[in-house]
């Protein structure tokens, strides 16, 4: 029997490990650009958003590996509500129709569509 290999996870883990690098890498970012993610810096700073991004990551990855439906479910739903609050605070930026909130509100679609897919054969 051949798996899948579950596109939809990988692609979001790729997403949320960068989205990680990023807030490990410029503890700065928040006060950079104030505007953009304004939102953001009133939620936390950016390590633990680097921290909350890696957990996601972590989960959706184990998720596909060890096989287990719930974790993948588990794993979507947390990018679902992540991209959900990227594309809202992009949206209540300074900026509000710029290409940022609309893609990460199609990368929470892609989640949902995700969580939606994964069915008793590919756990």
């Amino acid at each position: 029997m051949t798996s899948r290999i579950p596109i939809i996870d990988m692609f979001l883990s790729i997403v949320s490990l960068w989205w990680a690098f990023i807030c490990f890498a410029n503890n700065k970012l928040f006060d950079t650009f104030p505007g953009l993610f304004r939102i953001f810096s009133q939620i936390a700073d950016e390590k633990t958003w680097g921290l909350v991004f890696v957990s996601a990551a972590f989960i959706k990855i184990v998720g596909v590996a060890i096989q287990e439906k719930w974790v993948r479910k588990l794993g979507l739903t947390l990018s679902a509500l992540l991209y959900g609050i990227i594309s809202s605070s992009f949206f209540l930026s300074e900026s509000p129709l710029s290409i940022s909130a609309g893609t990460y509100f199609a990368m929470t679609v892609l989640a949902l569509w995700g969580i939606r897919e994964v069915k008793f054969s590919d756990a």
